[in-house]
């Protein structure tokens, strides 16, 4: 799949986007484009769900960067989800894993 799909899901002012495929320089400004638009809908917690993201790359990284340093700006939070094993193991070598607060992560591809 070279192309990445999305789709969100609103709770109130939450919001959780669903990703799938790979994060890529190839999709990256896809990417930011649609996190963009839901960041400004200024939800209270934005959550990006990675269960069906099959690679990252350093563009696909820096994207996750930028929407957390907004949410962040803004007083509002960014969380991932469900990273899969590709995804864990870049955020762990990046020293990411505990700015995007997955805890789990350190323990799970050591």
């Amino acid at each position: 799949m070279s192309e990445i799909e999305h789709r969100a899901e609103k709770d109130g002012d939450k919001i959780k986007i669903f990703l799938e495929g790979k994060l890529n320089m190839k999709v990256s400004s896809k990417v930011r484009k649609v996190l963009h638009h839901h960041l400004g809908e200024n939800p209270s917690e934005m959550i990006v769900d990675l269960a069906k993201v099959t690679f990252i790359d350093s563009s696909g990284v820096a994207i996750l960067i930028e929407a957390l340093r907004l949410q962040m700006k803004a007083k509002r939070n960014l969380r991932l989800e469900n990273p899969t094993e590709q995804v864990r193991y870049t955020l762990k070598i990046t020293q990411l894993s505990k700015v995007f607060g997955i805890e789990d992560l350190q323990e799970e591809t050591s």
